[in-house]
């Protein structure tokens, strides 16, 4: 899995709720302080009225006052200031006074007309005085009683309007609130009364008028007030359960996505993902030791060829719920690809391991039925708690037997298996550039006549010289190219350079000699291989009789037909074809039979580490023998004696290849020795 794949994995997975919640906090904010701004509007719009109001008619007293003080006597004063008392509803009392007074006319206000206050009169002319004589606390100004009686003055229970306040606009007869005088008179009904005590300063000289002043709040106002409160928290309450919703509704989609991104959809069960995510926390803890195991249902393909993708996929979910059943609660399963499961098991030793996967292998198969399963298993035990578990995942997959020798094979992963894989990456990730490059080079192992010992013919091998990892043995690189069909390009390229070796040499005038090519198992199985091979060799107008092709015996197990067809054509436009390792399969002589070779080439097992010499010659000379009663010529190879050379000369065996004579050369010491 990409990174780029797992960052977005996970950010569906976590789904962050703090969004949501930062939301939720924010929009109760925004509401709770709208409902403060338009509480404290509400409040500030009567007051400011009742001030304004108060200032105005304070106002038109002392206008009077400073306009008749003149011309009027003090009696004549006092009884028009009785008469503004009278007909101005917030004024109670105007009283002339001298300056500084107060103490001595409200001696309660003493206390409060300290230096400061006098100071602060004399700069602004005024200064005002809560007349703690008639102070009533505000919290009792706003008792639900008030809210009470409003309701069932409009015939609503205060539970309801709570509950609900749509319903005092829902219920609210303002007609019949209006033809009620009792109701009316309720609502004026003045139940809120704040006294203040007010000097202000005239223009005569030395004379004050004192104000008692009361600011009223009638029912209606104050449950008015009580009313826009209530809605507004009552919206407040709302908005908070609705946002509270969304969050939960935000966290169960949290767990949804988590479900579906954790779910296999072909077993219903755990993905590899999940199976990461818990087996890594299950060993960070420490306490138990661990195996992962990955588990393969062999021949699944098949399966789904017989019975269908359908009922394959059902077979993984069964396997996959009874595997569930097999393991311990601290233990996981979990289907990661084709039909493979992996395992979190815990156990105490190999040998004990091994019997339990064998055990559940066993109970799978059974529960089965008439049906026949075959598994195998790799394993790759956790050795601390903060082993990767992908990485411990694909070591056990590494471990999972690409060949199956024996039915449940279990083999257990080591250091050497992945050091393979990741030699056969680094093969493959170099081998198109190591062909563009050249780093592919021909060399030549000389053929010697048996009779003359003189050079005859050369063998062309291939040797790579990395830049990086220096020459690279045909063994480290030639299977991998035949399993992954690279094969095909390199003999290609090694026909295409032993073709331009023989036209540069016959352009210097240099005796040739053939040389043999050889051409992998998988070329044969192309119809046209006979025609694509006179067309590489043809662009180098080299006489076909040069050209010498190997093909293994193994090529014979494939389509014989195809392999037949192949051997004439090649034969017919002059290419001598050979068998390479002849004698080291098991079906050589049927191939002798069949095949119209032109050269046979001895294995070198035939001369190595032999403890029956006689016996072993005796095999040798009567395969030369019945290959000259077919008409062909033999090579043998790996010769690295005298003995060897002078008994195959006795057989009359036609060239010796091996150590003896010569190791594989480059091409320019080849040209030495060849030409010198």
């Amino acid at each position: 899995m990409s990174k780029k794949k797992e960052r977005r994995i996970k950010r569906l997975q976590k789904l962050p709720v703090w969004p949501a919640v930062l939301e939720m906090i924010i929009t109760e904010l925004v509401i709770f302080s709208l409902t403060i701004f338009i509480c404290t509007l509400a409040i500030f719009g009567i007051v400011n009225t009742l001030v304004l109001n108060m200032a105005r008619d304070c106002n038109t007293v002392i206008q009077s006052v400073n306009k008749n003080w003149p011309t009027e006597s003090r009696e004549q004063i006092e009884s028009r200031l009785a008469a503004f008392s009278d007909s101005f509803s917030n004024i109670n009392e105007i009283i002339i006074i001298q300056k500084n007074e107060i103490p001595s006319i409200f001696p309660y206000l003493e206390d409060s007309f300290d230096e400061e206050a006098k100071k602060q009169f004399d700069t602004i002319g005024m200064i005002h005085f809560v007349d703690t004589r008639y102070d009533t606390p505000f919290a009792d100004l706003l008792v639900a009683n008030n809210t009470e009686r409003f309701g069932h003055q409009l015939g609503l229970e205060f539970k309801d309007f709570l509950l609900n306040p749509g319903n005092l606009y829902r219920s609210m007869d303002i007609e019949r609130l209006l033809k009620n005088r009792g109701d009316i008179e309720w609502a004026n009904k003045e139940i809120v009364q704040l006294h203040t005590i007010s000097l202000f300063r005239t223009d005569i000289k030395n004379i004050n008028l004192c104000f008692r002043c009361v600011y009223r709040l009638n029912t209606f106002q104050v449950n008015l007030l009580s009313t826009v409160i209530i809605f507004l928290l009552v919206v407040f309450v709302f908005s908070g359960i609705y946002e509270i919703t969304k969050v939960v509704s935000l966290v169960h989609e949290r767990m949804r996505v988590n479900k579906l991104v954790t779910t296999d959809i072909v077993t219903g069960g755990y993905n590899k993902e999940y199976f990461t995510q818990k087996a890594q926390k299950e060993i960070a803890r420490g306490r138990r030791k661990y195996a992962i195991v990955q588990l393969r249902l062999e021949k699944y393909r098949n399966y789904c060829t017989a019975y269908g993708i359908k009922q394959g996929e059902n077979l993984l979910e069964e396997l996959n719920s009874n595997m569930v059943q097999l393991i311990s609660k601290k233990e996981i399963v979990a289907h990661v690809e084709k039909s493979d499961f992996a395992l979190l098991l815990n156990y105490e030793n190999n040998e004990t391991l091994n019997i339990r996967i064998k055990n559940i292998m066993n109970i799978l198969r059974q529960r089965q039925g008439g049906q026949h399963l075959t598994f195998s298993a790799g394993v790759c035990p956790v050795k601390s708690r903060g082993d990767d578990i992908s990485l411990v995942l694909t070591c056990a997959g590494i471990a999972v037997p690409r060949i199956i020798k024996i039915q449940d094979e279990i083999v257990w992963f080591s250091d050497s298996m992945k050091e393979s894989q990741v030699w056969e990456r680094r093969i493959e990730d170099d081998m198109e550039k190591a062909l563009i490059n050249h780093e592919f080079q021909v060399y030549l192992q000389p053929k010697y006549s048996t009779k003359d010992e003189v050079l005859a013919a050369a063998e062309a091998l291939v040797r790579w010289i990395h830049p990086v990892l220096g020459f690279i043995p045909p063994g480290k690189f030639i299977p991998i190219f035949e399993k992954n069909g690279f094969i095909l390009q390199l003999d290609d390229y090694m026909l295409t350079e032993v073709a331009r070796l023989q036209a540069d040499w016959a352009a210097q005038g240099k005796t040739l000699v053939p040389i043999s090519v050889n051409v992998s198992r998988a070329h044969f199985a192309e119809d046209n291989l006979a025609e694509h091979i006179c067309d590489i060799v043809d662009k180098f107008k080299v006489p076909h009789k040069f050209i010498e092709l190997e093909l293994t015996e193994s090529a014979f197990f494939d389509d014989k037909s195809v392999l037949l067809t192949t051997v004439r054509k090649l034969k017919d436009f002059g290419f001598k074809v050979s068998m390479d390792d002849f004698g080291a399969g098991y079906s050589s002589l049927n191939s002798l039979k069949e095949l119209p070779l032109d050269i046979i080439k001895l294995d070198a097992e035939f001369f190595r580490g032999v403890d029956d010499i006689k016996r072993s010659n005796l095999i040798v000379g009567e395969t030369i023998s019945l290959a000259k009663k077919l008409g062909m010529s033999i090579v043998a190879e790996g010769i690295e004696t005298r003995e060897q050379v002078d008994f195959l000369a006795k057989q009359n065996c036609d060239l010796i290849q091996g150590f003896y004579f010569s190791k594989p050369l480059p091409v320019t010491e080849f040209e030495q020795k060849a030409w010198s």
